[in-house]
């Protein structure tokens, strides 16, 4: 229900382009982008995570990850890395420790909470997506596929073997 809300306002906000306009993708994707970042937040609801720690917990997972790998992933500073890494600890779903081969770094991991905790949150955002899915026609998901496939092909250039 949430999700839908969510979805609903944006597309509320949406302008139609002018009939015989070329609207250029950049605000779509752009559109498409914040629009799945409000459905996942608002499917992370339950789980009490915010999206951040989503990502954090989800990265940790292939655990033990040095905090750099969570910066780099999610793209932030080292001390949001830092804050966030310290609010999952204190939460009880990631350990901390001491990186083993480099005396200023720490590692993170999963505990069994913070396991137990993603695996329900990714089922929560698999439900939500999926919901979404739905919403829209079968020719929209496989336009929405195929342009996705040439962006990718247009900005990694082709797969070599």
């Amino acid at each position: 229900m949430a999700t839908s809300a969510v979805v609903s306002r944006g597309l509320e906000s949406r302008t139609s382009p002018r009939p015989g306009s070329v609207e250029p993708p950049w605000d779509s994707v752009r559109e498409l982008y914040q629009l799945l970042r409000g459905a996942t937040q608002a499917a992370l609801g339950p789980s009490g995570l915010l999206l951040s720690e989503y990502g954090a917990l989800a990265v940790c997972a292939q655990s033990p990850v040095p905090l750099k790998s969570i910066t780099r992933t999610l793209g932030v500073t080292p001390a949001a890395t830092t804050d966030l890494a310290r609010r999952l600890a204190q939460r009880g779903l990631i350990r901390l420790a001491a990186h083993p081969t480099d005396r200023r770094s720490r590692v993170a991991s999963l505990t069994e909470s913070g396991h137990q905790l993603l695996r329900r949150a990714k089922e929560d955002q698999k439900r939500a997506l999926r919901g979404l899915g739905v919403m829209i026609s079968p020719q929209a998901r496989q336009g929405l596929r195929r342009g996705v496939a040439e962006l990718r092909w247009a900005l990694a250039g082709p797969e070599t073997p």
